[in-house]
């Protein structure tokens, strides 16, 4: 008698791992659509995943007919269908996923009658599905032609910065690119680089002749305060009424003045005392003290795009 209740609680405890299983590839899915893949070993990374797919399947299929492996294996085939269809390419992340998600639906506990309608549900999902994505990839793919410059981070290591060329029929252009750097996800053996952040910062057209280069350099908030007065003395802020509140500012100011900032009110804003400052063909087009100030990279912000 004891040793069938402490069977049964070892299974329940494999039905939780295989749980744990699903709720990893649902967060890589989530990541898929938010972040871009990057895998720096592949071969390493292939075998540490199957190693952990092979553990999870085996805990599924001893306690297959546990209600909780049922569903997970029900459910297991839509929570890996975004890592197949927005990792396209990345194989040593999608076959272990996916050998191991349809290995566990056919042989869960599940009823026959169930397993056959989710089955082609799932079926039209991932036929239908593909077939759209990949359609209206095709569709809204660039005819234009990128090249990177040139790439790099900030001295504070908190941006990072493209220059892009694009060769177009008008004499083409050059972008200067920058994002976040510390919003990424680095886990191990595999990263997700943040994706939507980007903010075009300067564009030169038509391409200019010979090599195009940026530099950085750390100017502190006192001087980038001195040097954006000079420009003009009535320069606006628009704070929200978390940063109003941060600097001591009255919600019911409607116009705040950069003049009427102190050292101290843009200290509580988040301005850092050193800041990063691009320059890219002899002009500012970065400074990390107005992204800060204007919260260019809130999440607010970011833009998801699929295709």
């Amino acid at each position: 008698m004891s040793t069938n209740v402490s069977n049964i609680w070892w299974k329940r405890f494999l039905s939780l791992l295989g749980a744990g299983y699903l709720a990893l590839l649902s967060w890589f899915s989530y990541l898929a659509v938010f972040y871009e893949v990057s895998i720096p070993n592949k071969l390493t990374f292939c075998l540490a995943f199957c190693a952990v797919s092979f553990l999870a399947l085996m805990a599924m299929l001893y306690s297959r007919f546990q209600i909780l492996t049922q569903l997970t294996g029900i459910f297991i085939l839509p929570a890996v269908f975004p890592i197949v269809l927005l990792c396209f390419g990345e194989w040593e992340l999608i076959i272990p996923a996916a050998v191991t998600s349809l290995i566990i639906f056919f042989l869960c506990g599940a009823k026959e009658s169930v397993k056959t309608f989710f089955g082609i549900v799932y079926l039209l999902l991932y036929i239908l599905g593909s077939l759209a994505y990949f359609m209206v990839v095709s569709f809204f793919a660039p005819t234009t032609q990128q090249v990177i410059l040139e790439s790099g981070t900030s001295p504070s290591g908190v941006y990072r910065y493209e220059i892009i060329r694009t060769d177009d029929s008008s004499g083409g252009n050059v972008e200067v690119h920058v994002e976040p750097n510390d919003k990424d996800i680095h886990l191990p053996f595999i990263s997700f680089i943040a994706d939507g952040y980007d903010r075009t910062v300067f564009v030169q057209r038509p391409i200019p002749e010979g090599e195009v280069h940026a530099s950085w350099s750390n100017v502190s908030r006192t001087d980038i305060t001195a040097q954006l007065l000079e420009i003009s003395s009535g320069i606006t802020v628009d704070l929200s009424d978390s940063q109003k509140a941060a600097a001591g500012i009255s919600p019911d100011t409607e116009t705040v003045y950069l003049r009427d900032l102190t050292d101290v009110q843009l200290d509580a804003l988040g301005i850092p005392e050193q800041n990063d400052v691009l320059t890219f063909q002899d002009n500012i087009c970065f400074r990390s003290y107005i992204a800060v100030l204007e919260d260019y990279f809130a999440k607010e912000n970011r833009v998801i795009s699929l295709f």
